[in-house]
């Protein structure tokens, strides 16, 4: 099988994926208990549903593709050293889905040699799929999408998330949360990052930026958002990669001006240091 050939059926295999894990999870969203949920860090949670939920997907992309890697939130561990990788969520925004609040989904990004060619961001509560490929497009429900066309950073609709999980960055998240608000007009937290950038890609939303993800959280957004026009970096301005810590997303307008107000406030050591 050809590369061409191969990312377009790692595009089909992703979408598919994904419809199968988030019927799932809708299906168990009304039986979710308290008793069902694991604290695997502060802040940072986990139910069955999720577990269940990567199995599906893993179980999906190895009847196609049984000879790639695949990195997921729930099995843990480093990026593996592989050519081939799919990157998965399988519920990005758990504690969301804890609460019956209406924003999660399921993310699934294929890379090869850590550039992501393909992505799948289900969200199973509005039936909404967002797909890309790169250098070919990216849509929602088989609709073309794009980035909004906002230039005016004063009329910016961006969102952000919280580094809950980080409790040392909270003063310098402040710093950079005063900065934005005070540039934009409206802010928005959904607590799934995912489905944050898959809003960048399709217009919701005008930029995004959390300094503290994980490769899971980011890679299938970061495609969708380059593929539909847009412009990802790290948190320090610095080309994005998988093992960027954060992200700064947004229109080729909006994007440079987010840039420039949080780097501000990105500790010196790592606004100069090259890498993850």
């Amino acid at each position: 099988m050809d590369q061409n050939a191969k990312h377009s059926r790692a595009l089909h295999v992703a979408s598919e994926a994904a419809r199968v894990a988030g019927a799932h999870i809708m299906q168990e969203l009304p039986h979710i208990k308290p008793d069902d949920v694991k604290e695997k860090g502060p802040g940072d949670f986990v139910t069955q549903v999720d577990h269940t939920a990567e199995r599906l997907i893993k179980e999906r992309i190895l009847k196609d593709f049984p000879n790639d890697a695949i990195l997921s939130e729930e099995a843990g561990g480093g990026i593996p050293d592989a050519a081939e990788l799919w990157v998965v969520d399988p519920l990005d925004g758990t504690s969301n889905f804890i609460h019956h609040f209406p924003l999660f989904c399921v993310s699934i990004a294929f890379t090869l040699n850590r550039r992501a060619e393909v992505a799948a961001v289900y969200d199973p509560v509005h039936d909404e799929l967002f797909t890309g490929k790169r250098n070919e497009g990216a849509w929602l429900n088989d609709t073309p999408i794009a980035v909004s066309p906002c230039r005016d950073l004063s009329k910016a609709f961006i969102a952000t998330g919280f580094p809950s999980r980080y409790k040392e960055e909270a003063d310098n998240y402040v710093r950079q949360f005063r900065n934005i608000s005070g540039a934009v007009a409206g802010i928005r937290r959904g607590g799934s990052a995912a489905l944050d950038l898959a809003y960048v890609a399709c217009g919701r939303f005008d930029g995004f930026w959390e300094p503290r993800l994980s490769p899971w959280d980011m890679a299938a957004g970061v495609l969708l958002i380059n593929a539909a026009g847009g412009i990802t970096t790290d948190e320090r301005g610095h080309p994005w990669g998988l093992s960027s810590r954060g992200i700064i997303a947004g229109n080729p307008d909006i994007h440079p001006h987010l840039v420039r107000l949080l780097t501000a406030h990105v500790p010196i050591e790592r606004r100069n240091r090259r890498g993850g």
